[in-house]
């Protein structure tokens, strides 16, 4: 998931500035909002560990942390997802399919004369991103405490950011802290935010995880079912209704297995 993030940010930068002319009325290309030159070090910091990561695994990941954790404590205490001002827009979002769905939802919003005209921007959410790769670690390594941490700071400033707070659910799974996770998730779901309501699978599956460790097998079967509508090629909610099927059954309970929804994957040998 991280490479993935990675290759977004590049993309989110080089292809995706400013909205076509024909949506938006953009501002000149000189006058269009850029990352400050720490954010564009700190850009350059995350890209590197995980291209490091990709390469050569976890050992070359953790001689980047005390870095990752010193670039995040330099996240401006005003860093949305989405920034408005003197008629241009930043949207902060790594995922070139959500950068697109922003930059066309901006597009519509003026042409409805919900929103004046002016520019907007995608821009790498830089510190969203180191923030998911040092949850995601700690996750790992189940050290989940340290993850809640890290997720909450940035949670403050994005609290519809849906990637943190599906990597927040897993988080508080560990700890055994079902009702919260199944809170988290529900809130979730609820929602109005666009990328949220585009987002809804990873939700699904962590209120079903929850509602299984809670007893109540009924709720987790239909929360996997709804996870399987969105996406019928959903391996993992298939085999959560086989378990469900089995509990049903008769069969033992498991031990849970909590794994970061987008944890960084090793690199194959």
């Amino acid at each position: 998931m991280l490479k993935v993030l990675a290759a977004a940010m590049t993309l989110a930068i080089a292809a995706m500035t400013t909205t076509p002319a024909h949506a938006l009325a953009t501002a000149a290309a000189a006058d269009a909002p850029e990352m400050s030159q720490q954010e564009k070090r700190d850009h350059d910091l995350f890209v590197r560990a995980n291209t490091d990561f990709q390469r050569r695994g976890h050992a070359a990941l953790a001689r980047h942390l005390p870095a990752l954790r010193q670039a995040l404590d330099r996240m401006p205490a005003d860093y949305g997802q989405v920034a408005n001002g003197d008629g241009q827009s930043i949207v902060r979002v790594s995922d070139p399919g959500d950068v697109l769905i922003m930059l066309v939802s901006f597009a519509a919003a003026h042409e409805k004369g919900e929103q004046p005209a002016g520019s907007a921007t995608a821009l790498p959410n830089v510190y969203g991103d180191i923030t998911m790769m040092l949850a995601s670690e700690a996750v790992e390594a189940r050290r989940y405490e340290e993850a809640v941490a890290y997720l909450d700071r940035t949670l403050k400033v994005q609290p519809q950011n849906w990637m943190l707070l599906s990597e927040k659910a897993a988080a508080l799974q560990g700890l055994a802290r079902w009702e919260e996770a199944l809170a988290l998730a529900d809130d979730a779901l609820a929602s109005s935010d666009l990328l949220m309501a585009l987002h809804r699978g990873p939700f699904h599956r962590r209120r079903g995880f929850s509602l299984i460790e809670l007893g109540r097998l009924d709720e987790a079967k239909a929360a996997y079912e709804a996870a399987l509508e969105l996406d019928p090629e959903d391996a993992n909610a298939r085999r959560e209704l086989e378990y469900i099927a089995q509990l049903k059954a008769g069969a033992p309970a498991t031990a849970p297995q909590v794994i970061a929804p987008f944890a960084p994957e090793p690199p194959k040998t």
